[in-house]
């Protein structure tokens, strides 16, 4: 009877998981807004099953949002605060660059499904925070040299260049990935360098 279960809950698992690689996939694929059917044809399962393992859109999407923050996160290299300001700068770039690039398609869809959403809310609002505080962890030393209201400046400032809504505006208007990096690279070493940006 166990190994009945055990095998019953492991085929769940999988489904489960199969649904929110579907949801992903057809996001990823420009499909921001995936019906229960597509999203089930994509799984090889039913409708049905689709519901029975999620309430509503707001529950698959959640989930999804954890599986893409995990996906992103395999993309993130730990930074050393003692190398050099140009090095961290040109580090730093490439992954959040390649972060919000792997994000940018769920980001898209899941603000559509937001507003009636307290949990991808506070998912965006988490996201948002852990890319503010790595800011501070990165630039930390170049930070800690500005008074309390030019540190804060100087914050909202890197964090709006190095946003996934600057990111969207960029490749929205037909900005490479490779453009999009040095837009963001001149800015934030214009920043932390103290001269006029030139981007």
């Amino acid at each position: 009877m166990a190994n009945k279960l055990d095998g019953r809950r492991a085929r769940g698992m999988r489904t489960r998981a199969a649904i929110i690689d579907s949801l992903l996939e057809l996001v990823g694929e420009g499909d921001l807004s995936p019906t229960a059917q597509r999203i089930a044809d994509r799984a090889g399962v039913s409708v049905r099953s689709v519901y029975q393992h999620f309430n509503d859109v707001e529950g698959l999407f959640t989930e999804a949002a954890d599986r893409a923050r995990k996906n992103a996160e395999e993309l993130r290299e730990p930074i050393d605060p003692g190398l050099p300001l140009d090095e961290r700068v040109d580090r730093f770039v490439a992954v959040r660059s390649a972060i919000l690039e792997e994000l940018r398609a769920f980001i898209r869809a899941a603000r559509l499904v937001e507003p009636s959403s307290d949990e991808l809310r506070k998912y965006r609002v988490k996201l948002e925070k852990d890319a503010r505080d790595e800011l501070g962890r990165v630039f930390g030393r170049e930070l800690s040299k500005a008074d309390g209201a030019t540190r804060r400046q100087l914050i909202g400032a890197l964090d709006l260049l190095s946003t996934w809504s600057a990111w969207e505006h960029l490749r929205d208007n037909n900005t490479s990935v490779r453009a999009g990096r040095q837009i963001m690279r001149n800015g934030i070493a214009a920043l932390l360098h103290g001269i006029p940006a030139v981007v």
